[in-house]
């Protein structure tokens, strides 16, 4: 689980990287030959989607007219915050900042680009940390599992049944084995799929290696090079 969870925050910070980047980039650019224009409002309109679960999103527009130095009229439309929109009407003239190499990107509001580069960067700040930590239990759990079967007791344990999880892959349910030791401890697998363990009834004795917390079953975490000989 916690792989699965370490790839889609991964994904994100990727996401969100790339998307801090590219604003930052714009707000350099803005900051180098960003121009100032009188705009007028042409026009202003909504528009709503609703996703796969039903939830609607409306997003604002606005259509804009301006002029840039060299007396060029440029109509660009620009998807705004609902601030913006509300207190924005059709006829008005709005005060924006154009870049002079490409007059037909605009900023609504001064400095737009660098707000969205900050605050981008410390969302994906945020997963950066959630991915570290995703990634740290299952490797926590790894080094456990190897030191166990490198150093620990090796034991013989009984199976006494399966335990279905929470969660599941491509629409199937994920189980582990459930054991019992010797001193009457419990433990149990990593998850796999039913058919996989199906070699593994109740009463099969299996082999264990003692970790400092917990047992780790041979078939999760193999066996030790000495045992395979024997």
């Amino acid at each position: 689980m916690g792989g699965w969870l370490a790839l889609v925050f991964g994904a994100s910070l990727l996401l969100l990287t790339v998307i801090s980047n590219s604003s930052l980039g714009l707000a350099q650019r803005f900051d180098n030959e960003g121009r100032e224009a009188s705009a007028q409002v042409l026009d202003r309109y909504e528009r709503v989607t609703t996703d796969s679960d039903g939830d609607r999103k409306v997003t604002y527009y606005l259509e804009l007219r301006f002029e840039t130095r060299q007396g060029e009229q440029i109509t660009v439309t620009r998807s705004v915050g609902s601030s913006v929109y509300n207190r924005t009407t059709v006829g008005e003239v709005h005060r924006i900042w154009y870049l002079e190499s490409e007059p037909d990107r605009i900023e609504v509001s001064r400095g737009e680009n660098r707000s969205t580069a900050t605050i981008t960067r410390w969302v994906a700040l945020i997963f950066g940390l959630l991915t570290l930590g995703a990634l740290w239990i299952p490797g926590r759990k790894a080094v456990a599992a190897v030191r166990a079967r490198r150093y620990g007791a090796r034991e013989t344990a009984v199976v006494t049944g399966l335990t279905r999880t929470s969660y599941r892959v491509n629409n199937r349910y994920r189980y582990r084995l459930t054991w019992r030791e010797d001193s009457g401890r419990v433990g149990q697998s990593l998850a796999y799929r039913e058919d996989e363990l199906s070699a593994f009834p109740a009463d099969t004795k299996i082999t264990v290696y003692q970790g400092l917390k917990r047992a780790w079953w041979s078939g999760d975490v193999g066996e030790r090079p000495e045992a395979k000989g024997a």
